[in-house]
């Protein structure tokens, strides 16, 4: 299998020529977002912890013009090893209300909140779902209709490296190109909370809100420090540098799915900080043992159904602190420019994904890594991608890519990018 191909043009120039080949009209906005590949954390931010999110040259570019009926029509070209594949999707903008509406929450007759059903996902209901957030979060008029949307992405889907959210960045960054306070900082923090609350609802895989963060505030040459305890956001060194390569290696075919394992520690966090009355639990004082004795209480008032178990909730917990510790411990590692301090936090954070936090992690696909030399090796999304985010020696970069090539893996060398942007 051959590397991932590199681009001939920028993925927003493509696009605007895409368009008005699609619709026979020129785009009315464009914008583009990077892919975005985790160092770490990318588990604890609903628990209040902090996430090292870094930006690659890979892009995403949308371009849309709005149309008189509710449609959003959505055409979509991806680059593959074997050329670009084309494919297209659809929704009406009533669906997309009927789908927002289903994700609720609601209550049974003791009181109890009832768990909202799965989202449905699909490209055009992401994408929809992005319309009907800004329309809600007083954004967009609520006179918008629908849209032709044409999408041209060099983001391979299987790899970890947040495909849809650059989609949903950049979409979101186009519908709002006329904003004259689109680069500031407030603007950015506010779209990609939009961008995150869209997925949330219409995204079948459970979404990492860091990535949108990284994708429209993010620094090219650095890492984004994320800190969900007060929301702060604060640039690193980046990893890779003259002496280190890095690289997000991946088999064809399906990822896992772990969606449901995901959605149920998230609720069980969200249910404890409701409980506690606390925004995050990292902001809740012996949140651990606190929130195992009320689970305690919980089950013998109410019974176990809907619940963890008491020792899977405290294996959770126990991940939630320490994997936070290991970020904070990583950035400062990066701060201080001290390597060797980096790649036994992320071993021992690998460890911690596939044991105590119990997600699949490609742990084989990490350990054939290590075996042909990386430095370290990490599951790019564990539960949701098979895709492994490798370091090497930058010296020996060129064997370790050709080698798992050989294997017949996809390889996708990481390099810096820019942060999402509108064209004007």
């Amino acid at each position: 299998m051959p590397l991932w191909p590199g681009a001939d043009r920028p993925a927003i120039e493509r696009v605007i020529a895409a368009h008005e080949e699609a619709t026979g009209s020129p785009a009315a906005h464009a914008a583009e977002a990077p892919a975005t590949w985790s160092l770490i954390g990318e588990h604890v931010d609903h628990a209040g912890g902090v996430v090292l999110m870094a930006l690659t040259d890979l892009r995403a570019a949308v371009a849309y013009t709005p149309r008189r009926d509710d449609l959003v029509r959505v055409t979509h070209l991806q680059t593959t090893p074997d050329g670009v594949v084309t494919t297209t999707d659809e929704i009406s903008t009533g669906v997309v209300a009927r789908r927002a509406a289903a994700q609720q929450p609601g209550v049974d007759d003791r009181g109890r909140t009832l768990t909202p059903p799965a989202p449905e996902g699909g490209l055009a209901a992401r994408l929809g779902g992005v319309i009907w957030t800004l329309i809600h979060r007083q954004l967009l008029s609520r006179d918008t209709a629908g849209a032709d949307v044409t999408v041209v992405t060099d983001i391979p889907a299987e790899a970890g490296l947040g495909a849809r959210a650059a989609l949903e960045a950049a979409f979101a960054l186009a519908l709002q190109a006329d904003a004259d306070d689109l680069d500031d900082a407030p603007m950015r923090a506010r779209l990609a909370e939009v961008c995150t609350q869209s997925a949330e609802m219409f995204s079948a895989t459970p979404p990492l809100r860091a990535r949108h963060t990284a994708a429209l505030r993010g620094v090219g040459d650095t890492v984004s420090a994320i800190d969900y305890a007060d929301g702060s956001v604060t640039q690193v060194p980046h990893p890779v540098t003259r002496d280190t390569a890095a690289f997000a290696v991946f088999a064809p075919g399906p990822a896992p799915d772990e969606s449901g394992a995901i959605r149920t520690r998230r609720r069980f966090l969200d249910s404890a900080c409701h409980a506690f009355g606390a925004e995050s639990l990292r902001l809740l004082p012996d949140a651990p043992q606190r929130v195992v004795e009320w689970l305690e209480a919980v089950h013998k008032v109410h019974g176990t159904d809907g619940t963890p178990a008491v020792k899977d909730a405290a294996a959770w917990l126990a991940f939630n602190q320490n994997e936070t510790v290991r970020a904070q411990q990583l950035s400062r590692a990066l701060r201080s420019r001290r390597a060797e301090a980096v790649w036994p936090l992320l071993a021992d954070s690998q460890a911690a994904l596939t044991g105590p936090y119990g997600l699949s992690g490609a742990a084989e696909l990490v350990e054939l890594c290590r075996v042909r030399g990386a430095k370290a090796a990490r599951a790019a999304a564990a539960g949701v991608s098979g895709a492994v985010i490798a370091y090497v020696d930058a010296g020996h970069a060129a064997n370790f890519s050709a080698d798992l090539a050989e294997d017949g893996l996809v390889v996708v060398p990481l390099r810096g990018g820019e942060v999402a942007a509108a064209r004007r």
